[in-house]
């Protein structure tokens, strides 16, 4: 369960950045905040993937599950709040 974890936690990581960065580029110019905007979003998303989980692997929903998805939901909320924009400033200062 561990390392579904982990793998599960990479892509909804992965897919709340892309997800939160492309709002941010339809929003422009409109007044939004940018962690509710990405809490929103991880948490859907968290929400899409147990729901996917539990009916393909036909696993009841338990106290694992439902806790398994609150952490995707913080976690990726994390990388997305922190993950995009710091890779932007790292590679801006070193081409600078």
């Amino acid at each position: 369960m561990k390392e579904l974890f982990i793998t599960g936690l990479f892509f909804v990581s992965i897919l709340t950045t892309l997800t939160v960065e492309a709002i941010k580029k339809l929003l422009e110019g409109k007044p939004y905040n940018a962690n509710l905007l990405a809490a929103i979003v991880a948490t859907v998303l968290s929400i899409f993937t147990a729901i996917f989980y539990v009916m393909y692997n036909a696993v009841p929903v338990s106290i694992q599950v439902i806790l398994a998805t609150i952490a995707f939901a913080f976690f990726s909320w994390l990388a997305s709040m922190v993950g995009f924009d710091k890779i932007k400033q790292l590679i801006q200062q070193f081409t600078k």
